[in-house]
Formats: structure tokens, sequence, C-alpha cells
């Protein structure tokens, strides 16, 4: 098949590389991808290029903005125009698109070249992509939610990350087909290791207790409780918080620095800069347990990568009692919905660590199996042929 993907951002260029990046890496050899890329991208790093067996689709004369609404916006004329050559010149078979006004002009057009359009809505747009403005977050989410149902509605079956996107979906057009398949994991990267052995290559301190806080450190998590807690567990027990990752703006990540400091933890903190995708697997085999804090926002009622890679690992996962994890995890996730219930679950795990080690290894080979990317990728090219044969 040729397919055309209109990806949520400069897929070979992103720091890291999302859902769609593992699933077209894993149809290169079986497909033609044209893949769209997002000239002079604002999130696009230099030092990244990730290698797809693509026919890479620039576009041209794009001008170069910090804020990635107004890119995407500024950018219009130049994102049809492409899209639109693409679709006349190239026999494509299938437009799978996962961005917002991109994937409005990719769906209207594959309707109006009568190509099949699948919308994998890998995120809830309207909440991730306020979260880049500091004011006016109410507008950017009503905005987004404009576009991105009518994106919905311009396609021809839409692919959701969890069951709970798949009820926001059907809310918006529930006459067209939805199917559900989970993030995965790369089962040859995340994969239990030696705990000592991933400490002494960190540099880290092999005595103390490692709880590790990685990713997106924004509004959607729970920063206070958090540190809050680390200051309760500190009368008892020798414990440090792993931190790797950033904030957009840097808001909550000083906003995490400033809580710390106020309640004297500061030397209780390793703190690490976003790290490459590859090596992430060393910090999470280095921790005793992954903390994933979410707020209870629409926009965490997903199957999150970084609770799917802790579990490949085999580390336990502490997370807020949010129902969708527990659909998808049986095994090596524990949840909680207040601050004692987390103190007390962090007690309790640290307290039998190596048996729950233990246990979690063993079980992480099937996990792999079942949402090893390759698996997904399967998942993801039945759908799109039997939706291009209707």
């Amino acid at each position: 098949m040729k397919i055309l993907v209109v990806p949520p951002n400069d897929l070979l260029r992103h720091p890291i590389p999302n859902r769609m990046y593992h699933v077209v890496k894993r149809f290169e050899n079986k497909h033609e991808i044209f893949l769209l890329t997002y000239t002079n991208h604002p999130l696009a790093t230099r030092s990244v290029k990730r290698n797809l067996k693509a026919v890479e689709v620039p576009i041209p004369r794009t001008v170069y903005l910090k804020n990635l609404g107004l890119y995407y916006l500024i950018n219009t004329p130049q994102i049809y125009a492409t899209l639109n050559r693409i679709l006349q010149q190239e026999d494509i078979d299938a437009v799978l698109h996962a961005n917002i006004l991109p994937s409005i002009i990719a769906a209207k057009l594959a309707k109006r070249y009568k190509k099949t359009a699948i919308y994998d809505y890998l995120d809830h747009f309207p909440e991730s992509a306020s979260a880049y403005y500091a004011t006016g977050k109410q507008l950017v989410e009503t905005g987004v939610r404009v576009l991105t149902t009518q994106a919905i509605r311009y396609s021809d079956a839409v692919i959701t990350p969890s069951y709970s996107f798949k009820k926001l979906v059907e809310a918006t057009a529930p006459y067209i087909p939805i199917y559900i398949i989970p993030n995965g994991v790369d089962p040859q990267l995340f994969q239990p290791q030696d705990k000592a052995f991933a400490r002494r290559a960190l540099g880290l301190d092999e005595t103390p207790y490692v709880i590790l806080l990685q990713g997106s450190l924004d509004a959607w998590v729970d920063i206070t409780t958090t540190i809050k807690v680390l200051k309760k567990l500190q009368r008892s027990i020798d414990v440090k918080l792993l931190i790797v990752g950033f904030s957009h703006r840097g808001t909550y990540y000083k906003q995490l620095l400033n809580t710390a400091k106020r309640h004297d933890l500061q030397k209780h903190l390793y703190l690490h800069p976003p790290q490459p995708y590859e090596k992430m697997s060393l910090f999470i085999n280095a921790s005793d347990i992954v903390l994933a804090p979410y707020k209870k926002r629409l926009k965490n009622f997903t199957t999150p990568l970084k609770i799917a890679e802790a579990l490949a690992c085999g580390v336990p996962v502490i997370t807020t009692d949010i129902q969708e994890f527990k659909l998808w995890y049986q095994h090596g996730l524990y949840t909680y919905k207040d601050h004692t219930e987390l103190e007390h679950t962090v007690t309790r795990i640290l307290q039998h660590i190596e048996e729950v080690k233990d246990t979690l290894r063993r079980y992480s080979q099937a996990f792999r199996q079942r949402f090893s990317w390759d698996h997904i990728a399967k998942e993801y090219e039945i759908i799109i042929e039997t939706i291009s044969k209707k």
C-alpha cells in the first residue's frame, strides 16, 4: 500500500519518538510511506534525525515561528498546497493523520480525492495543545476542540489509545468506526537490567531507594503531592527522587524546584535534563519505583508510555487511581487516591522491593510481547487495509 502519514510533529526530528513513529517504522519494509515533514517546525531538534525508509514530503516556503499554533496557522496555505500536490500526483491508498489543523486539511483533501483517511487520535489535543500557552488556555482548548471535531468527522475511521478516548470521539461522531489500540513498548530496548549496573552507568549512589519521576512535568502532573510525600518519607526511609524531564516554558519544572526548596529537599533530588529515548531504559532500571502522579484530566485517560515502559523493565509503577490504567495493566501497577495512600503504598512496596521486582521481571516477557510495537503495528495494518477496502 501507499500510505501518506501526517504526523503530530516532525516525526524524524522531534527529541522523543512518538507512537506514530514506532508504528510507521514497522511499515517501512512492507508499504510505501510518504511522510509529511514540517519544515522549520519549532519543536524539531537539529541534533536528532531518526531513520525511516520513507519518501519525505517537505513543506516549501514555511515560515519559522516559535509559537506552535502560529506556525501551523501561518503556514496553512503551504501545508494545503503540499498535501494537495501529493494526493494528486501519487496513487495514495490511505492517509494516516494525527494532528490538528494539518489533519483537517488532510482529511478534507482525502475526501475530495476519494482516499481513505484514518485519524490516529493519539492525544486529547485540546488539553495537550493548551500546555504551550501561559494565557488564553481556555480559548486554545475551545478552538482546538472545534478543529479536531472537524478532522474526526471528515475521517473514515478513528484509532484511539484508550477506552476513554473512544468515548470522547463517539460523543463527537458516533457514526464513524472507532478502534482502540494501546500505546506500546520497544521490547529490545525496554527490558529488565541489573539495578546496580544501571546506577553505576548513570553515576548514582547504590544505597538509597530511588523513585523516578520522568517525562513532561506540566499542568497535568501533580508535582505538589509528590514533594510533600517525599518529605514525609524522609522521616523513616533513605529515598531519593530521580527527576528526568522538562516542562513546556519551564513553568512547572520551576514550581517543582521551588517546592522542593521550601521543604528543604534539594539534597534528596537527582536532577537530569531530558534524555535520549534510547537511554531511558537505564534510568528506569536504576529505580526502585516509577511514579506517575497524573491529575484526573481527560488528557491522562490513556495508556501512558511511561507506565508501559516501566512495566516492560520489571519496575513497579505507582500512579493516580484512574480506571483506564487498571483495564490495561494487570500486574505491577499500584494506585493511590490521596497523600496518605501514596505514602503508605511507597513504603509497602519498598519493604518488599526485591520480591515485587522478581515477580515483575518474570511477567515482563509476556507484557513486552503483548505491548510490543511490532504487535501494535500489525493491529494498525489490519485496520488500514480493512477500511481502505470498503
